[in-house]
């Protein structure tokens, strides 16, 4: 019964947070665009705030959701673990060469420079660090890895747990397909589908890594990278996914090679940890 309860449980936590995002939206995108104008700075402001919705019904629920723990003692045992530098370093990287690799088969296929597919000016770069840190890496991970993760992995284990929250996580995001992409017709349809491949395999590598080190500022690290890489690309943002979509599919599939093959004592030690 207990099992079964925590399941429910967790099954309203989605549903509320993937409900409260889209009452923000329509609240707040209403006043952003109609009383402050929807200027750029507006509209980031805009996404700042409704990025934590994750984080608004983990705190709303919390007595429910972790009835044996208090806020604090949640957040402690969330960084308690130390954190491993080599996995969180070799993940950035990945990520890197995953940007680097992107734009480069852009640049090539529309025959530019690489260069004239990026801002890196220093208002473009100071401006992407600080909305970077305040909204979704921060905003969204104490839900979705924090939370829902261990909860996914408990019930599926966690080659299954990992994807699935990484496929909760992205169709999170389907308000944002319709009202911020820009895009309609058969643009907005591979958009959105090269958008759930490359959103899910990042969702999946972030649980993989959280399950391998308990410490949330592996997952938030990752979804920081992830991010801040994407503000430095100018050209349209379809392309960026749709390669995106590629490689990162490609690091998942390898991430999970390698969990799959990890030895037998370091699958137990990490269940016992």
């Amino acid at each position: 019964m207990k099992t079964k309860s925590v399941q429910l449980d967790a099954l309203r936590y989605v549903a509320y947070t993937y409900v409260l995002f889209v009452v923000l939206l329509a609240t707040l995108g209403g006043i952003a665009t109609k009383l402050l104008h929807g200027t750029p700075l507006v509209m980031r402001w805009l996404t700042a705030i409704t990025a934590w919705t994750p984080t608004y019904v983990l705190l709303l629920m919390f007595r429910r959701l972790c009835p044996n723990t208090t806020i604090r003692g949640f957040y402690r045992a969330a960084f308690d673990e130390r954190v491993n530098r080599r996995l969180a370093a070799t993940t950035a990287i990945i990520q890197v060469a995953i940007f680097v690799a992107s734009v480069s088969m852009i640049s090539v296929r529309n025959g530019v420079a690489v260069m004239s597919q990026l801002d890196l000016s220093s208002p473009t770069v100071v401006g992407a660090v600080f909305f970077t840190l305040i909204q979704g890496s921060t905003g969204e991970e104490s839900g979705w890895r924090g939370y829902l993760s261990p909860v996914a992995e408990e019930r599926f284990g966690v080659i299954k747990g990992s994807l699935i929250v990484g496929l909760i996580w992205s169709f999170w995001h389907a308000p944002v397909w319709f009202l911020g992409s820009g895009y309609g017709g058969i643009a907005l349809l591979r958009y959105i589908i090269t958008f759930v491949i490359c959103i899910t395999s990042l969702g999946f590598v972030m649980g993989l890594c959280y399950h391998s080190c308990r410490n949330l500022l592996v997952p938030v690290c990752i979804h920081f990278t992830f991010n801040f890489l994407g503000e430095m690309y100018k050209g349209p943002m379809v392309d960026l996914v749709s390669w995106y979509a590629v490689f990162y599919a490609l690091a998942a599939t390898g991430y999970c090679v390698l969990e799959r093959t990890k030895p037998e004592w370091a699958r137990k030690a990490r269940m016992v940890s």
